[in-house]
């Protein structure tokens, strides 16, 4: 099992190969944090409402974890682990590692290898 980020989902809505052989995968997921943010980045670079369907349709194939109690609990330890320890990230970067690590995922695949590998216990698979 493996979280795709947002990086990772931005490559894949473009077109870019190098993220043809993960998508192929099973056992593939995704947080509301990343539809988020995906989502903003359209509204940001206003794009047409057409390429919004293909973006929700990617959204309906591809299981988006939800961001729940147990998960806010995991990501408020994470950024309290990295603040102290000197290392923090953003709010959104916990919340994402927060949601797979409380649903047992360890596995992130993202291109954010300097946020990503801070985070005890979440490897960070690049494409």
């Amino acid at each position: 099992m493996k979280v795709l980020d947002t990086t990772f989902l931005i490559d894949l809505l473009n077109g870019k190969p190098k993220t043809k052989k993960i998508i192929e995968e099973d056992e593939l997921f995704t947080t509301q944090i990343n539809m988020f943010e995906v989502i903003r980045g359209l509204f940001w670079w206003n794009i047409p409402p057409s390429r919004m369907a293909n973006v929700m349709h990617l959204f309906g194939d591809i299981s988006v974890m939800p961001l729940d109690n147990p998960s806010i609990i995991k990501s408020a330890e994470i950024s309290y682990e990295l603040i102290k320890a000197g290392k923090k990230i953003s709010d959104n970067d916990c919340m994402i590692a927060g949601i797979a690590l409380s649903n047992g995922i360890s596995t992130i695949v993202s291109d954010n290898v300097a946020h990503f590998s801070r985070i005890k216990g979440l490897k960070v698979e690049t494409y």
